[in-house]
């Protein structure tokens, strides 16, 4: 004898529920949202709030370095040249930047092909703004 029509839609309706909410507890939190590997054009910094012109590229490599190249202008201020290279360890939509002996600890959102990576820090947060070339 089969159960009444009105449970097995319960039946199947829970058994639809359970499997989105197993799905969603095995999807990998690690797994990025953007990739950053690739030549990105910086377009946008700030420090402390205050906004900087930005010229130049970040250039994220399979290999986990990074280069910067370019310039950073504060109103006011002499333009400064940026010629760094380093490493990255990218972490779902976290990223430590690592140049030299100093690191940093960023979250990545993303609109298309625009990053901004967050200082992770008390605010006013660092940020920058890259967009994919």
């Amino acid at each position: 004898m089969s159960a009444p029509a009105g449970r097995r839609v319960r039946y199947l309706a829970l058994t639809w529920v359970l499997a989105l909410a197993l799905a969603a507890c095995n999807n990998d939190q690690t797994a990025p949202s953007v990739s950053l590997v690739g030549v990105w054009d910086f377009v946008g910094f700030t420090d402390g709030g205050v906004a900087a012109v930005t010229t130049g590229t970040w250039t994220f490599a399979i290999d986990s370095s990074v280069i910067v190249d370019g310039t950073v202008t504060f109103p006011g201020e002499p333009t400064d040249s940026l010629d760094v290279a380093g490493t990255y360890l990218q972490n779902g939509n976290t990223v430590q930047l690592i140049i030299g002996t100093g690191s940093g600890d960023w979250t990545i959102t993303s609109n298309g092909d625009q990053i901004v990576l967050t200082e992770i820090e008390p605010a006013p947060a660092n940020t920058v703004t890259l967009r994919r070339r």
